[in-house]
C-alpha cells in the first residue's frame, strides 16, 4: 500500500489464519495516493463516536427517502411500502452507498447499546458464550 516495505510483518498461521503482533509502537504512515495507514499494535477496533443524526446528515438522500416510507418506524428491511428499499432497487440510491449507511447505522446502534452498562454486560456475556462454542467446535473438528 505504501509502495515500499516499511513496517515489519510476520507470517499468518495456517491452522487458524491468525497472526501475532509484530510492531511495538504506533505509527502514522502517509500514503502516496492520499490518506494514511495507521499501525496501532494491540488495538482491535476503532469505534464510531457520532450518533444517528450524524449518519443521517452524511447520507441525507437516504434520510430524505426514509420520510417517504409507509411506516414511520420502517427498518428498511423488507417492510411493505419501504421507499428506501424501492430506491435501492431502482438505482436511485446506490447499493454501495446503502450498504455503507447500513453498516454505520448498525455501529451507532451497537455503540448506544454498549453505553448502557447492563446491555453492555449482557452483550459481553453472549459474545463470550459464542466464542467458547466456536472454540469447542474448532477443537472437535481437529480430533
Amino acid at each position: 500500500m505504501m509502495g515500499e516495505e516499511r513496517l515489519r510483518t510476520n507470517e499468518v498461521r495456517e491452522s487458524d489464519s491468525r497472526g501475532r503482533h509484530t510492531t511495538t509502537h504506533r505509527e502514522l504512515a502517509p500514503l502516496a495516493a492520499g490518506g494514511a495507514l495507521i499501525d496501532t499494535p494491540g488495538m482491535r477496533e476503532l469505534q464510531l463516536w457520532a450518533g444517528q443524526d450524524s449518519v443521517d446528515r452524511t447520507f441525507d438522500e437516504i434520510s430524505e427517502m426514509a420520510t417517504r416510507c409507509r411506516f414511520r418506524d420502517c427498518s428498511h428491511a423488507g417492510e411493505l411500502g419501504c421507499a428506501v428499499e424501492a430506491a435501492v432497487l431502482d438505482g436511485t440510491i446506490g447499493a454501495e452507498r446503502w450498504e455503507s449507511y447500513r453498516k454505520l447505522a448498525a455501529e451507532v446502534r451497537r455503540h448506544e447499546a454498549m453505553s448502557d452498562r447492563l446491555a453492555a454486560q449482557e452483550a459481553k456475556r453472549r459474545l463470550k458464550a459464542m466464542h467458547r462454542a466456536c472454540k469447542e467446535i474448532y477443537r472437535n473438528k481437529r480430533r
